[in-house]
């Protein structure tokens, strides 16, 4: 049985999952190990033991971690969920293991290969919520073409990270997806795929599962 690690959000007192990643993980056939940023005293056993890892959303990053000031942040993600992600990324990344983003997720991906975020997006279309049209630009990982995602999110990629391709769009220019040169499943995604039954992400998690070895 293959192992999917699923990252979560924390406070003083609670862990907390939206139960979509594990039954996703879960009908893919996988089984979800949900990580804590407790667990990473076990980081090497996680690291050899998961076959894959999902980022899941969250709130905002503290843009202390991309070094500016805070303007328009105000649900912020504990740092201890964010600097233990970072160290899931730094450890697992040569290892070349899937590795799934998605919304915060993606973001913080951006931020640990040197990228940076909007805080605030202003535009005229809703990222907070409700559903709207992406454009995939280029044939990886995803098929070219205008798709209908949900949305959720009030920040976005700024400055992209290094080595990183942006494979798809909003129509005002906002990054809904990118992955990483030279890697075989190094992804983030803007929408949630997790809770969203359209062919985008149905596709996506498919290959999201044949790239797991």
């Amino acid at each position: 049985m293959k192992i999917v690690g699923i990252t979560c959000d924390t406070d003083h007192k609670r862990n907390y999952l939206n139960r979509d990643y594990i039954k996703k993980v879960v009908n893919m056939g996988f089984m979800p190990l949900i990580i804590t940023p407790d667990m990473l005293i076990f980081r090497d056993w996680i690291v050899k033991n998961i076959s894959a890892l999902i980022i899941s959303g969250g709130g905002d990053i503290d843009p202390q971690f991309y070094k500016e000031k805070n303007t328009a942040c105000k649900n912020i993600v504990a740092p201890e969920r964010v600097k233990a992600e970072m160290e899931l990324l730094q450890s697992l990344l040569p290892t070349k293991k899937p590795i799934l983003g998605i919304c915060y997720g993606m973001q913080l991906m951006n931020i640990f290969l040197g990228g940076s975020l909007i805080q605030d997006i202003k535009s005229y279309l809703n990222h907070r919520e409700g559903n709207h049209e992406i454009e995939i630009l280029v044939d990886f990982p995803l098929k070219r073409g205008k798709f209908i995602v949900n949305s959720a999110h009030h920040q976005a990629i700024k400055k992209l990270g290094n080595e990183l391709e942006i494979f798809c769009k909003a129509e005002d220019g906002i990054v809904e997806g990118f992955y990483l040169k030279e890697h075989p499943f190094f992804v983030g995604v803007q929408w949630h795929p997790e809770r969203d039954m359209g062919e985008l992400s149905l596709y996506l998690w498919q290959i999201f599962s044949k790239s797991i070895q």
